[in-house]
């Protein structure tokens, strides 16, 4: 998988978090952006605190709950019930496209 032509490219992820150590921040306030939607693997670890950091740094968050994975069901259920909603809207994949205009499975 490559970048397309002007697909933004973060350099620097050493860490959990995609913000720290990376250029994201001053790429997504580049192009005015306001909302993040996230996804990825670990849950309760990189995604966590990638949710925790954008939301303190004034972005709405969306986390997807469908395109996130931890280690256990027990991670991945408490992480969910407890963390998601205090600094994310929880929703899914497809709520998301279907927000945004994109064409679904179920469409």
């Amino acid at each position: 998988m490559m970048p397309k032509e002007g697909d933004l490219i973060v350099k620097g992820k050493s860490g959990l978090c995609a913000f720290a150590s990376t250029n994201l921040d001053f790429l997504l306030r580049q192009k005015d952006a306001k909302n993040v939607v996230l996804g990825g693997f670990l849950t309760n670890c990189c995604v966590e605190s990638t949710m925790r950091s954008a939301y303190e740094l004034g972005y709405r968050v969306y986390t997807l709950t469908d395109c996130c994975a931890a280690t256990s069901m027990e991670a991945q259920d408490a992480t969910l019930k407890n963390n998601f909603g205090m600094f994310s809207v929880p929703t899914t994949s497809e709520e998301v496209m279907e927000a945004i205009g994109v064409p679904t499975i179920s469409n």
